[in-house]
């Protein structure tokens, strides 16, 4: 029987999880994404798998601990989001087949990426999530641990509705506040093992130490020049002093390969070229992840 959790248990994780996950799908999609989580619960292998049997299952792992999460769609709600995705507006599927497995795995990836930076922003704790696998939900022995976390989450695409839900092993969340007492006890308190650099984090509230903001944080409101990258050519100098109107440049790109957004001379996205109201525009096809952007922004 799922049994809610106190808010000071999860809300940090929570509120950033549910931020990143509307942000992201967001910029993912054309259509408007709307993240808002319904009920946030503690229960048993059978309570999470209860109402998505036969449905979408994404296995993901968090690799510095090897603790279990996951996240479960209706399979025609996410082939629906992979096909939009692939810029394809088309009805999702209700069976999931081989060829689905990649795209979702894709998105999955995209999702679960963007929330490692925010996190360690707020809490000060450093988490990854692998994804290991995409199947279908057909038995409650696919989940391992004792207790889990459950998100159950509602979806807004566009004019649709649905839902979808995230878990976590219920151990993850000591690393993200509370400690209260009337808290139940889901198993004993994990801690990370220790790097050479990086203290160890463990326990209720373990690594949530209120902590100086990040530097990035200071960066967020600074303009950065963005340009669209349609492909480049090397020339001599002698060829450069002899151009005039009229003559054409090849470029080392082809017509049908996709158009790159640079940053600071990294590219952050690809997609193609479109007309805005007479403006030209860009319209992402490819995104780097959330992580990966400011990795590259800050290198």
């Amino acid at each position: 029987m799922k049994t809610p959790l106190s808010e000071n248990r999860h809300s940090t994780f929570t509120d950033v999880a549910k931020e990143v996950f509307q942000s992201t799908l967001n910029s993912m999609f054309d259509k408007d994404i709307k993240v808002s989580f319904s009920e946030v619960s503690s229960g048993g292998p059978d309570d999470l798998a209860g109402g998505y049997e036969g449905q979408v299952l994404i296995i993901v792992t968090e690799e510095k601990s090897g603790l279990e999460a996951g996240l479960m769609f209706k399979t025609a709600d996410i082939t629906f989001l992979t096909n939009l995705m692939m810029m394809m507006d088309e009805p999702g599927k209700e069976s999931l087949e081989d060829d689905d497995k990649d795209a979702i795995k894709e998105l999955a990836s995209q999702a679960l990426a963007a929330v490692t930076v925010p996190l360690e922003e707020k809490t000060q704790v450093k988490v990854s999530f692998r994804i290991d696998d995409v199947m279908v939900n057909d038995a409650p022995a696919l989940f391992q641990s004792d207790a889990y976390m459950i998100i159950d989450a509602d979806l807004g695409i566009g004019d649709q509705n649905t839902t979808f839900r995230f878990y976590t092993d219920i151990n993850l969340m000591n690393l993200f506040g509370g400690g209260d007492d009337e808290e139940p006890d889901f198993g004993s308190a994990f801690t990370f093992p220790e790097d050479d650099d990086e203290p160890a984090t463990g326990g209720f509230g373990g690594g949530y130490g209120g902590g100086s903001p990040s530097n990035l944080d200071l960066l967020l409101d600074i303009d950065v020049p963005v340009s669209v990258k349609m492909g480049s050519t090397k020339m001599f100098l002698k060829d450069i002093l002899t151009m005039g109107s009229g003559n054409i440049i090849e470029l080392d790109e082809s017509a049908d390969e996709p158009v790159e957004l640079v940053i600071n001379n990294k590219v952050i996205a690809r997609g193609e070229v479109v007309i805005v109201d007479g403006y030209f525009g860009f319209r992402i096809k490819e995104i780097v992840s959330r992580a990966e952007r400011i990795k590259k922004l800050k290198d």
